[in-house]
């Protein structure tokens, strides 16, 4: 009888592995127990009071999910915006923007136990993968600082030290309209060096593609844009040092290149040599061109290392973690639709990141505890060369952090049905950030530092209804660290050609902590033998001092000299109070004897109640010189879709003793935009639908399988904004983020 391989099972779900039996029989069928450390411990996924989602190895593989931006359309309720340099997380509809460069992330990523100093370095390459979880709302006492909307903790593959054993994947894939390619390489292998002792891990993986985007120009000497050409080889060697001591080192390089299409890319746009006939003001980017006179591009190399050291004393058990991180980054981006008007972001940046921590264990009859002592050190150096609608700002600038923190969780049993939670956290943080731009003429140069020290504390309480029903009620605290906008210092020379900015530039330079607190009920729970599990969660969250960019097209930025929009405005500043309430949850079944069915959704309504320095957007002012217009109220924190879901439907069904067919229909939907500022043409419901079929060989450890991604070919620009195009009296063309149509692939895969 044909059952699934354990390291790379045919049929996904991200409450675990069906534990196929085939002709047993459905009564003989149950979904695995999935064991998470969401909470620094090894625990089941129904005992966690947190409202999480977590995607396996077999998830990732089944749904040909090559990189982490394809993983948000698998957990609703969390917004992924790409890039390396400018990449950003949204989690219940709250987090900075897609290009808040100076901006701290709202959701920490932590890979194998260590902080990301750049969420762009878990980005760009998702290798050897064993599992992603995503933990919702404010996880400030365990994970630290800047995780006020949640957490990724996501799990490689370690070494076993009794197995060879690894596999090599190969996949090709075309864009449908645009015909270009895309091919993806990726393996891994399992060393025993010293049986039952040391062992070490390879993983790597060669990514390549053409883009999904034809160039229409003719200055441009390239045909294609949105592509990329990643190189990453990671090893890990766990060393067994006795029976209740080990040492993990593991050691990443990633290799990246990338071509950004976030502007440009469609509109009837004069000069360019464009003719498409279909007017701006209704365009619905089918056509797929790009026009602009060159192609955005991002240079990134990444080096990391670490050492987790584990050791059970008995009494508790010891962890020791330390990390360094190097993060460099170039990155150009063409932001002028039309030649001749050089309108661009070219930015270099270093971060140089190194941390440590100590943590202290144990889980008993009657207490559960973790505390322990953090610290981090990051630097970072830059040179910016900023070009937009006719004014430039260049120059280095650079700074530094440091963080200490100390933390304790303790989980009190008080009886066999009831447990409760407490967890605090300090956290004390010095910022440096020091710069030297020359400015119309001008140089202005900033030296200063800010520091802060504040609390991040929790408290759960949990309780067990039966051995199969968990319910909870949470409320955490966590913190986002503030800090300094990169292009401000620029501009305070302005005070002594413009006075009125000075006060501007002055309060834009720094923006200050934000503080999150939410409150939310929970339940989890198995049914039907075993067969069912599910999971649902009510939250409200509150935000202080939320940090978000200015809006932009603010008339009173215009000057003779220059429109200082792109310098001023989409800086961060701070509403006093953000609220994001809502609902999440998941259900996963098997259906009969070879089907299952596992359905995830999320619904956010994130509101502003009130902004006071908030820059007019044009129209709404009184009159043009006119620069804040406060906000609040119940105003939308911004347009992403409010309803999220993800349905995958699977089948596996035995051909022989040791081949099955399988399949997997992947079935994402998301609601309009929460607004639209410019056109109604984008505000409708998107269905992004993806199949999987293939063939699995046990004996010959062999998978092929064809697959299909937005089937529906679904535009998924969301609200895209108007750019100059160069005349005035033309219609403005369109720019925003666009996603790939239609995809074809194939995929074999050969597990040794």
């Amino acid at each position: 009888m044909f059952t699934p391989r354990c390291n790379r099972s045919l049929v996904a779900l991200a409450v675990g592995t069906i534990l196929a039996t085939g002709a047993g029989g459905a009564a003989a069928r149950k979904l695995e127990e999935v064991v998470v450390t969401a909470q620094k411990r090894q625990e089941s996924l129904q005992d966690v009071p947190i409202s999480m989602a977590v995607v396996g190895a077999d998830e990732l593989a089944t749904l040909n999910i090559f990189d982490f931006t394809e993983t948000a359309r698998l957990t609703p309720g969390v917004a992924l915006f790409p890039g390396v340099q400018t990449a950003a997380i949204r989690l219940r509809g709250v987090g900075p923007g897609a290009y808040a460069l100076t901006s701290p992330q709202s959701v920490a990523v932590f890979i194998d136990d260590i902080a990301q100093g750049s969420v762009g370095a878990a980005f760009a390459t998702l290798v050897d993968v064993e599992r992603l979880e995503l933990l919702r709302g404010p996880q400030g006492t365990l994970y630290g600082q800047n995780a006020p909307g949640g957490a990724y903790n996501i799990s490689t593959r370690a070494p076993n030290t009794t197995d060879y054993e690894g596999y090599i994947e190969t996949s090709y894939g075309q864009q449908e309209r645009s015909s270009l390619d895309s091919i993806d390489v990726r393996g891994a292998y399992n060393i025993p060096l010293v049986e039952d002792v040391v062992a070490l891990r390879v993983a790597g993986v060669y990514a390549e593609s053409d883009g999904y985007l034809k160039i229409k120009n003719d200055v441009n000497p390239n045909d294609s844009t949105g592509g990329k050409e990643h190189h990453a080889v990671r090893a890990r060697l766990l060393w067994n040092i006795t029976d209740t001591m080990d040492l993990l080192w593991t050691s990443n390089y990633q290799d990246l290149r990338d071509h950004g299409v976030d502007f440009n890319v469609q509109g009837f746009v004069p000069g360019t040599g464009g003719d498409n006939p279909v007017p701006a003001t209704t365009n619905k980017f089918k056509d797929q061109i790009y026009y602009g006179d060159f192609r955005s591009k991002g240079e990134t190399d990444i080096v990391d290392t670490s050492l987790h050291y584990k050791w059970d004393a008995g009494f508790t058990n010891v962890d020791l973690l330390a990390s360094w991180q190097d993060f460099k980054t170039h990155n150009i981006d063409n932001r002028a639709p039309y030649p001749g008007f050089n309108s661009r972001f070219d930015i270099q940046l270093d971060w140089e990141t190194r941390t440590a921590e100590l943590r202290f264990s144990d889980t008993g009859d009657t207490l559960d505890y973790i505390a322990g002592l953090y610290h981090a050190k990051r630097d970072i150096d830059g040179f910016f060369n900023v070009q937009l609608s006719g004014v430039q700002l260049v120059g280095p600038a650079g700074g530094a952090g440091d963080i200490n923190a100390a933390f304790a969780n303790l989980t009190w049993h008080i009886t066999d049905k009831w447990d409760l939670s407490g967890g605090a956290r300090y956290d004390r943080n010095e910022i440096w950030t020091k710069s030297n731009f020359a400015f119309l003429g001008f140089n202005s140069i900033v030296d200063d530092d800010v520091s802060y020290a504040d609390w991040s504390w929790s408290i759960k309480l949990r309780h067990f209804l039966d051995q199969d029903t968990t319910t909870y009620l949470a409320i955490d605290s966590a913190r986002k660290q503030g800090g300094f906008n990169n292009l401000i210092p620029g501009l305070l020379v302005l005070s002594e050609i413009f006075p009125q900015y000075e006060d501007v530039a002055l309060r834009m330079l720094r923006f200050e902590e934000e503080f999150s607190t939410s409150f939310e009920l929970g339940i989890k729970g198995n049914a039907l033998d075993g067969r069912m599990s599910y999971s649902a969660a009510i939250f409200y969250q509150e935000f202080k001092d939320h940090q978000i960019t200015q809006p932009g097209s603010v008339e009173a930025l215009k000057t003779p000299v220059g429109d200082f929009n792109s310098l001023f405005a989409n800086q961060l500043t701070n509403a006093d109070e953000v609220l994001s309430k809502g609902i999440e949850f998941e259900v996963a079944y098997l259906l009969g004897e070879n089907w299952d069915v596992n359905w995830r959704v999320s619904y956010f309504d994130a509101t502003i109640e009130e902004w006071n320095y908030r820059f007019c957007e044009g129209g709404e002012e009184d009159s043009p010189d006119q620069l804040l217009c406060p906000k609040g109220g119940g105003d939308p924190l911004n347009n992403l879709p409010q309803w999220n879901s993800n349905l995958q439907l699977g089948v596996l069904q035995p051909l022989s003793p040791t081949m099955a067919f399988y399949g997997r229909l992947n079935w994402s939907l998301q609601s309009p935009p929460n607004y639209t500022r410019v056109t109604h043409d984008f505000a409708e419901t998107k269905n992004i639908i993806g199949l999987t079929l293939g063939v699995r060989s046990q004996s010959t450890g062999i998978d092929v399988r064809l697959w299909g991604k937005n089937l529906t070919d679904e535009m998924l620009v969301i609200d895209p904004t108007l750019r100059s195009d160069g005349d005035e009296s033309l219609p403005q063309p369109y720019s925003g983020r666009y996603y790939p149509g239609r995809e074809y692939g194939l995929t074999i895969s050969y597990d040794f």
